[in-house]
């Protein structure tokens, strides 16, 4: 698998971009637990593989008897159940299921027993919950309880996509019953108040763009909103993510022998689908980044939720390719932002996230049957600087690799690339 379009180049032995170039011998040599291997692929592809198991297992977290997936090596025993979600999506479920599994319901205990416990400057009046504010900060919250108050993880429906996926990829494992009760559970108590009647649409962040502190503004919402601001707008990307559980829900019933249930949970489904194409969508096909509170359309558009829209099948055909349209795809990646907020503000703004790339790219494919595989590579490969492992984000300004290394979706991307490419063993 190679790559040849300049400054972005993979070869055989060695990966160069704008900012320099990455040597086979360069880099490490671990030898990760899973035996998994490649079939007929260059050295260096054979040797990211390996360093993206050797990624994902140094996230392997032992705790009180519980095993599950960190996110990344600056972010120790923390719980995010996105990271841990949207990496199984993309290849853990595959290579790693009895983790995920462990990893998710350690999520759905914690989430379960801390319910709407927020650090201060948190609850969100607007929203009909049993809020309990408690006296600390969230660095303080964070440190009490291993993850954040749900107010800052409002993307958190997307579990019972990756558990769905996990469920019908690993039978052996599979327990549709506890997904089922644990998905009414969630959606009953945790999801279902954050859903707006008079669109058909929920309210709830962008799924993984930091919201606001109460004290400081993170970069991927206007500097003017407050932390109620962007909690209480519907995004394209956390919508989809509903479309995704509220179908597996539905299969899930029907599995189950719950023909009618099936049904409703299915209808709910078409009809988020029908409000996100109603709602959320500009006139040329391509879809806002979000409806603010005041019900207005954000005049931007952001990658992972486009994406989204096409793999959750929002959108199908050319409504898929329109979607998807005219957004730049470049030897930086995919920015995840178009355009970018104005202001100088870095991280979510001024950047792209491989793993985004990677399911921008999936759906691309999705929608117009052409593989990117290698290009896909090349962009994750090239994140493999300094310590070698596979990095969290890139500037998109200078190309620059920066955050977490050995960062558990950016390493299940690389693996998921290998898949589609057809790499793997039989």
């Amino acid at each position: 698998m190679e790559y040849h379009h300049s400054p972005l180049h993979l070869g055989a032995t060695e990966l160069s971009d704008a900012r320099g170039t990455l040597c086979l011998e360069e880099l490490p040599d671990p030898r990760p637990a899973c035996p998994v291997r490649l079939k007929e692929t260059t050295p260096l592809i054979g040797r990211l593989w390996r360093i993206a198991l050797s990624d994902i297992e140094t996230n392997r977290i032992e705790a009180e008897g519980i095993t599950y997936f960190g996110a990344g090596s600056q972010f120790g025993p923390m719980v995010y159940t996105r990271d841990i979600s949207f990496s199984g999506i993309l290849a853990l479920n595959d290579l790693y299921p009895d983790t995920v599994l462990s990893s998710i319901k350690h999520t759905r205990k914690l989430r379960s027993e801390l319910g709407f416990r927020v650090s201060k400057g948190y609850c969100i009046d607007e929203i009909d919950v049993p809020w309990a504010e408690e006296d600390l900060g969230e660095s303080d919250y964070k440190k009490k309880y291993h993850t954040n108050s749900y107010t800052r993880r409002t993307d958190d429906v997307i579990w019972i996509w990756c558990v769905w996926d996990l469920f019908k990829k690993q039978n052996q494992i599979a327990d549709w019953d506890w997904l089922y009760r644990c998905g009414l559970e969630f959606f009953s108590n945790f999801y279902q108040p954050f859903y707006d009647a008079s669109d058909g649409l929920y309210f709830g962040q962008a799924s993984f763009i930091d919201i606001h502190f109460p004290d400081h503004k993170t970069t991927g919402y206007p500097q003017d909103w407050t932390v109620e601001d962007c909690v209480l707008i519907k995004s394209l990307s956390t919508n989809c993510l509903y479309v995704m559980g509220l179908h597996a829900m539905a299969e899930t019933a029907q599995r189950l022998g719950k023909p009618e249930d099936a049904k409703g949970w299915q209808a709910q489904c078409e009809s988020l689908k029908q409000a996100i194409r109603k709602e959320l969508r500009f006139a040329d096909g391509s879809f806002s980044y979000c409806k603010d509170r005041k019900g207005e359309l954000q005049n931007r558009r952001e990658a992972l939720g486009s994406a989204l829209a096409v793999i959750s099948g929002v959108v199908e055909g050319e409504d898929a390719r329109r979607a998807l349209g005219g957004y730049p795809v470049s030897d930086g990646g995919v920015p995840l932002f178009h355009p970018f907020f104005e202001w100088n503000g870095w991280y979510h703004n001024h950047s792209s996230w491989p793993f985004v790339d990677t399911f921008f790219l999936k759906a691309l494919e999705q929608s117009d049957g052409v593989d990117r595989s290698a290009q896909n590579a090349a962009l994750l490969g090239r994140t493999c600087v300094e310590d070698g492992t596979f990095h969290e984000v890139t500037d998109y300004r200078t190309r620059e690799v920066k955050g977490s290394g050995s960062q558990l979706w950016t390493a299940a991307s690389f693996v998921d690339v290998c898949r589609r490419a057809g790499l793997l063993r039989a």
